[in-house]
């Protein structure tokens, strides 16, 4: 006996619902734990976490509404047949070319999404995060990031579906290989890219302007066997008082990026500590590493599109008339996400086994623990940072080891007889 397809939908997303409902539960609760609030307090005030908590409660408030919105929009598209026919109604005016129809596919779906996620996104950025004393941009400039980012969606979209396609209408019972070197391809071209094309759309860079802080920039760059032409400022102030910086691009395009916030809030040692510590993932080729999982995940990914693709009945259930359906402009991402809450443990062990290795990077290329435990402090200060957040949703989700486990490894590294 066949299942009512609502129900069959139902059965199908509930798992996702329920893990989606645990992870606002545990957001919710946080870490309760006496002894580790005791640590924390060594180097930060019951304050720090009371914001921190705060905090991330109040963005929490809206992740049921963003989930609700996000899971509507899909079954919209797929599981009511939205997609499909957005598809049947767009291939008439380019002709039957299914390559010119793609373009306005991405256009109108990623603008109905865009046009979705603003109210949300406007609350966290003009109250949230105003109340917090984070946000600092203004509502032109947020507006012109939507738009631009809508823009650049379609474009790069356009770029990623396009040989997919196309290689799935030629070559149909062995697109994943080429399909998986091509997207490899354009991922590596788009590392290479960013820093020249993509990052000044949004931010302008200047050249550091101090000038004792570059030598010593560029003596832990060199220490790390990174040759770096530039070391520029980003305007990052213009949108929020978060600090950061970051090493970009390949080959000649690599540079150095500083957050002006960084450089008006922290010494030069404490900087120094930053940059130490985004050169360590170069030196301990997190880079390479990540992109060879990027790889491994894309070949993985794509084989099992292959398989999904292949069964009629599963593109019956998802409403993908053929398998070089532009409906799987929608699927794909979905079945990203939901395959996501799967991998993500593994995936966030090994950033956190990366950012470990990074930060014992930053110890020996600035021999500076004192400068590493202060800037770990401000930057979780200056960030509101959850500092209580809970242990198995930080297993589940948490990209850096927890903040007390950091400055902890810091503090290790100078009582060693070697530091």
């Amino acid at each position: 006996m066949n299942m009512p397809r609502p129900a069959a939908v139902i059965l199908f997303l509930a798992p996702f619902v329920v893990w989606d409902a645990a992870v606002y539960l545990m957001r919710a609760r946080g870490d309760r734990s006496i002894e580790r609030r005791r640590e924390i307090l060594r180097h930060f005030t019951e304050e720090d976490i009371a914001v921190g908590r705060d905090h991330v409660l109040r963005h929490n408030q809206l992740y049921p509404i963003s989930r609700a919105l996000s899971y509507g929009f899909v079954i919209a598209l797929l599981f009511c047949g939205l997609g499909a026919r957005l598809e049947a109604r767009l291939l008439p005016l380019v002709g039957g070319r299914w390559y010119l129809a793609l373009p306005l596919f991405l256009l109108v779906v990623f603008g109905i999404g865009t046009l979705l996620s603003m109210p949300l996104s406007a609350y966290r950025t003009f109250v949230i995060e105003r109340e917090f004393e984070l946000s600092t941009i203004t509502p032109g400039l947020w507006f012109l990031d939507r738009l631009k980012g809508l823009l650049l969606s379609v474009v790069f979209g356009t770029l990623f579906f396009l040989p997919v396609l196309g290689l799935i209408k030629a070559l149909p019972r062995t697109w994943p290989v080429p399909a998986a070197g091509v997207l490899i391809l354009l991922f590596a071209f788009g590392l290479w890219l960013h820093p020249w094309l993509i990052a000044p759309l949004f931010n302008k860079f200047t050249p550091v302007a101090d000038a004792a802080l570059v030598p010593r920039i560029r003596e832990v760059a060199a220490k790390a066997g990174i040759p770096v032409k530039e070391a520029l400022v980003m305007d990052a102030s213009k949108r929020s008082r978060y600090m950061n910086a970051y090493f970009a691009g390949l080959g000649n395009s690599r540079r150095i990026v500083l957050y002006d916030t960084l450089l008006d809030e922290c010494g030069a040692d404490e900087v120094l500590s930053v940059v130490a510590h985004e050169a360590g993932h170069w030196r301990e080729h997190h880079i390479r590493k990540g992109f060879a999982l990027y790889a491994a995940g894309t070949i993985v990914g794509l084989w099992l599109l292959f398989v999904v693709l292949n069964s009629a009945a599963v593109r019956r259930f998802f409403n993908v008339p053929s398998p070089s359906s532009l409906a799987l402009v929608v699927l794909l991402p979905f079945l990203q996400g939901l395959g996501g809450r799967l991998t993500a443990p593994v995936e966030s062990a090994i950033s956190r086994h990366f950012e470990r290795g990074a930060d014992r990077a930053a110890l020996e290329l600035t021999q500076d623990p004192v400068a590493a435990v202060a800037v770990r402090v401000r930057l979780v200060r200056k960030a509101k940072a959850d500092l209580l957040r809970h242990r198995l949703l930080h297993r589940l989700y948490g990209s850096h080891p927890l903040p007390e486990e950091r400055i902890r490894a810091a503090e290790a590294y100078r009582a060693a007889p070697d530091g």
